[in-house]
């Protein structure tokens, strides 16, 4: 472009304004980009306090509404919104919130008027009303449910606060109100079990005491023998005991004999046992003095229960040796074992060979289980086919699995360090299984390994300054097992087949 003599004599201080055929320099270009950058950035920062301030204010307005109020706004205020094509409308979404609004009034109504189980007196008279604990999600809510007026929940929840663990009610759990004849209360009762009874009685001042009642408990010593035949729980029941002490007779010679490879038909069994009565009901098993079992392949083996105030309650020999060493290979007191471990097992269920590797304890649901030593749970939730599980870790690269159980003991979680015997959950049939039973299987190095051939043998010998007041103590019992004569060895049980399974190559331990 050509310039006049006169402009080319002026300086170019200034360049002339870009058109659209000219292009913008660098700094130009970063001027206008960070220009763009402020301004959106500016418009973000508004609309999100716009969103928040609404937000807040829908918030707080919602925490001053009563709850009524509250649960109707969510019903009627559910607008038309664009979504997916299979998404629902909103009118069906409106008639599904509705319709869990009714559930949840009438479920609240339900519980409002729990039906008493037993009434006695009313119109004008004393009275004394029973019901049951319900599916209450809190002792209150049980109180309410049963008719206590709110006050009256509050002063029974402070008077028994102390004694009662409002955490473990249970729906069979009983409540039991009396009242005189102007409807107050004078006497609650709560009946967690047979012999776990609380009361709360109103004194001359008009306050409710809270007490722990004192159930009185028969014993009675029984001493039992008999010739195995079939299962050990199955014999033991034909001598009228529960197949359940089959379980602590295992529990107390775990270390010595294997139940599953040394018992034979011949084999004899010996125990004397209290029982415990309630009002002439039986109630449970109490203390097991002493057990004796005999056998052509291991010899006679004998425990004697021992207490002593400094080493505590435990089976012992005649040396004066407990029989519990560092691991227990039954953790829980069961009736049989339905599944051995077995590399080449037909799965009763897939019908295909599956390697068991564990060992299946049949036992009652609801019988609880314990850990098999001292160690910290690393896993403690649903896992597959295994139902609830709950995994220990253990000294020496051990790790114990116990599966299928039906519920988690309360504190059972990953990092909780757990005692020998301390429990740990109940026997269920969760998961892939068909019945109720414990799979215990253990880990070494990684490994499975067989549960029956981890044991540490017995334990640590008492001091021989306590041997002489346990030998005191064990010369009677010796004495009493020597006296117990064998009743016939009962018709032998059919083996169980099939009763129970796992699928251990899903287990995922």
């Amino acid at each position: 472009m050509l310039r006049t003599p006169d402009e080319e004599d002026l300086p170019l201080r200034h360049r002339p304004l870009p058109s659209v055929d000219i292009a913008l320099l660098p700094h130009e270009l970063r001027a206008m980009r960070m220009q763009r950058r402020v301004i959106g950035g500016a418009l973000i920062l508004l609309v999100l306090a716009v969103v928040g301030l609404a937000y807040g204010k829908a918030a707080w307005s919602k925490l001053q509404r009563p709850p009524e109020a509250e649960q109707r706004a969510e019903t009627e205020l559910i607008a038309p919104s664009a979504g997916p094509p299979d998404a629902p409308s909103s009118s069906a979404v409106a008639t599904l919130v509705s319709a869990a609004g009714r559930k949840s009034a009438e479920t609240t109504r339900n519980n409002a008027q729990a039906a008493p189980i037993s009434v006695e007196g009313v119109d004008g008279a004393k009275s004394r009303i029973e019901y049951k604990f319900g599916r209450a999600r809190s002792f209150k809510e049980a109180l309410l449910a049963c008719g206590a007026e709110p006050a009256e929940a509050n002063e029974l929840i402070e008077a028994l606060q102390k004694i009662v663990d409002f955490r473990r009610g249970k729906p069979e759990d009983r409540l039991i109100f009396e009242r005189d004849a102007d409807k107050q209360l004078q006497v609650f009762e709560y009946r967690a079990s047979v012999t776990e009874v609380y009361r709360a009685v109103r004194n001359e001042s008009g306050a409710l005491r809270g007490l722990r009642v004192e159930i009185p408990i028969e014993r009675h010593r029984i001493a039992k023998g008999t010739f195995v035949a079939g299962t050990l729980g199955h014999s033991l029941a034909a001598l009228g005991l529960s197949a359940t002490l089959a379980g602590l007779v295992t529990e107390a010679f775990d270390s010595r004999i294997s139940f599953t490879r040394d018992t034979r038909v011949g084999d004899s069994v010996k125990i004397i046992v209290d029982e415990e009565y309630v009002d002439g009901a039986f109630l449970r098993y109490g203390s097991v003095h002493a057990i004796e079992y005999a056998s052509a392949r291991v010899g006679k083996l004998q425990a004697f229960w021992f207490e002593a105030d400094r080493y505590g309650g435990e089976f012992f020999d005649w040396s004066g040796r407990a029989l519990k060493g560092g691991w227990i290979r039954t953790p829980l007191r069961y009736d049989h074992i339905s599944s051995g471990y077995n590399l080449k097992r037909r799965h009763p269920i897939l019908k295909r060979v599956v390697p068991h590797l564990g060992i299946d304890y049949a036992a009652s649901t609801g019988t609880p289980v314990w850990a098999a030593a001292d160690g910290q749970v690393t896993f403690a939730g649903r896992r597959g086919a295994n139902g609830n599980l709950v995994s220990v870790r253990h000294e020496g690269g051990v790790e114990t699995h116990y599966a299928h159980l039906w519920k988690i003991g309360p504190g059972i979680a990953a990092g909780t360090k757990l005692k020998q015997r301390q429990p740990i959950g109940f026997v269920g049939s969760t998961g892939r299984s068909t019945g109720p039973h414990l799979h215990f299987a253990i880990k070494r190095y990684g490994r499975f390994v067989d549960p029956a051939s981890l044991i540490n043998g017995p334990g640590a010998p008492l001091p021989a300054a306590v041997v002489p007041k346990f030998r005191a103590a064990a010369e009677p019992l010796r004495a009493e097992l020597e006296r117990i004569s064998l009743a016939p060895a009962p018709v032998a049980d059919e083996p169980v087949k099939g009763d129970t399974a796992d699928e251990d190559e899903d287990l995922d331990l």
